[in-house]
């Protein structure tokens, strides 16, 4: 059994990686340090790891949890807010293991282009991607998304005033 510590250092507190080796899930844990840990074991000589962010914006029913996340945050004054930037990370590359290993994976400062992560280690290693790039359709969601809260708070205030005036015309 061979056995591999992924340490990843330089991540922004609002990003969360998913990790896969070999197409299965490994969930990192935050150290005292705020970088992620994982450790993982396989019997194959060579893996695939593939580092991704996964942008809310793109699931299914973003719309839904969109509104109902506005209305219960009170009308959007308690919701978190999504990346304006939506930037991805993909990152994809084999290893080639020895009986212990240890992999330091350094995310780079996220911006539109360029590498996502610098990887330090003893084995062998292939990069097939490592970048950063803008989701073009989640960003064309965050947009609907914005005007659709600014209408919104429009009706909002339209609505608040109307009420006001027939409550103290009367």
């Amino acid at each position: 059994m061979r056995t591999v510590n992924l340490r990843m250092l330089g991540l922004d507190s609002k990003v969360c990686p998913n990790i896969t080796v070999d197409g299965k899930y490994i969930k990192g844990n935050k150290n005292k340090f705020e970088s992620y840990e994982a450790t993982f074991e396989t019997e194959k000589d060579e893996v695939e790891i593939v580092i991704t962010r996964f942008l809310e914006l793109n699931g299914k029913l973003w719309w839904l949890y969109a509104l109902i996340s506005f209305i219960i945050s009170v009308f959007g004054l308690f919701e978190p807010r999504y990346d304006k930037k939506n930037i991805v990370i993909d990152c994809k590359f084999k290893l080639k293991l020895k009986d212990t290993n240890e992999v330091k994976i350094k995310f780079n400062t996220m911006s539109k282009e360029g590498n996502a992560v610098e990887i330090e280690t003893e084995n062998e290693y292939s990069i097939i991607e490592n970048k950063y790039y803008v989701d073009k359709k989640a960003k064309t969601k965050w947009t609907i998304l914005l005007l659709t809260k600014l209408v919104l708070w429009v009706i909002i205030i339209v609505l608040a005033v109307y009420f006001i005036i027939n409550k103290v015309g009367k």
